[in-house]
């Protein structure tokens, strides 16, 4: 009898002793793939079309001390979601925007990441605009494109790079925007 009380007690306490060792690694893992989720929808939607227009009006609201209130309303489910996420992304503090955000063009420095983001807006609305109009794919024939300096400040520093970050942005989302892989791709 006293052999199965100090059996049990053993069993107990070695389920104890692997329940203490697995369970901070289950949680690890699971904050590992949480993490790893984030930062893929984080990429998603730095080609998402309604995210983009939704980051750039709550930049543009918190900028201008705004109240926060979305200024659009589309009717499919997921644009409206990205929509939100972005505006409420832009609202919130734009600093952390340009931190959290990498720039299309793969330089990290807050200034780049407002050029790409501007550029890549402006090159995915004039995209769709010539789609919808029929004209030809001619990205580097509007005059966004040339001056390259929409959202600029002398604060950035170089305007040249500045430049060179929102051209290279533009083209990427006029393709995109021209071909209408706009909000559908993710």
């Amino acid at each position: 009898m006293k052999l199965n009380i100090r059996k049990a007690i053993g069993i107990f306490a070695l389920a104890v002793a692997v329940a203490a060792f697995v369970t901070p690694r289950l949680a690890a893992a699971q904050s590992q793939q949480d993490q790893s989720r984030d930062q893929a929808n984080r990429n998603d939607n730095a080609n998402n079309l309604m995210y983009q227009q939704g980051l750039n009006h709550g930049q543009a609201d918190r900028a201008n001390n705004q109240a926060h209130q979305y200024r659009l309303q589309p009717n499919n489910a997921d644009d409206r979601r990205a929509y939100e996420s972005g505006y409420d992304q832009g609202f919130q503090n734009n600093r952390n925007a340009d931190r959290n955000d990498h720039g299309q063009n793969g330089q990290s420095g807050p200034n780049d990441n407002v050029a790409a983001r501007n550029g890549f807006q402006d090159g995915s609305n004039d995209g769709l605009q010539d789609r919808q109009a029929g004209k030809s794919s001619r990205a580097t024939k509007h005059k966004t494109y040339e001056h390259g300096n929409r959202g600029y400040d002398s604060t950035f520093g170089d305007k040249d790079q500045y430049k060179a970050s929102y051209r290279q942005a533009y083209i990427q989302g006029y393709e995109k925007g021209y071909n209408g892989q706009g909000s559908d791709n993710r």
